[in-house]
């Protein structure tokens, strides 16, 4: 599923800055929310903990898959953010109520610095028992800084 375009939290923006969130260094997870968490997920949080209404079933990890592959490339001008594309499969049960996606530091699993999110729809969707969500990254990166 092809996340919409990928907004980086405000707190994020002054964290980079500063060095507190290392691009080139940290390690972040992939974590999926619901459309309850709209108010937090849009609003200017710092802490994971703080978005809520996580989504939750089928093998689903609280706080999110660990993102691979973490590169933060300059070519030409322009620096990139990229990860490779996070598989979650529902297995046992149905991945139920995700509509976001978060990445965040890799701090504990509800504990990360809020780094970026996206809407993967416009609703809720469940993933069926046996099925997978692929949360694909844009071909030019998580996202660009010019």
């Amino acid at each position: 599923m092809a996340a919409s375009a990928w907004i980086i939290f405000d707190s994020a923006k002054q964290k980079i800055g500063t060095g507190v969130i290392k691009l080139s260094g940290d390690t972040f997870r992939l974590a999926l929310y619901s459309t309850a968490s709209s108010a937090n997920i849009t609003g200017d949080i710092t802490i994971q903990s703080s978005i809520g209404n996580e989504s939750s079933g089928g093998g689903y990890p609280a706080g999110g898959t660990t993102l691979a592959s973490n590169t933060w490339v300059e070519s030409g001008g322009s620096v990139k953010f990229d990860a490779t594309d996070p598989i979650f499969t529902a297995s046992s049960s149905v991945l139920s109520a995700v509509r976001y996606a978060a990445i965040v530091t890799s701090v504990a699993a509800t504990s990360g610095l809020c780094l970026c999110f996206a809407a993967l729809s416009t609703a809720n969707f469940n993933v069926s028992t046996g099925n997978t969500l692929t949360v694909q990254f844009a071909s030019d990166g998580i996202f660009t800084l010019t």
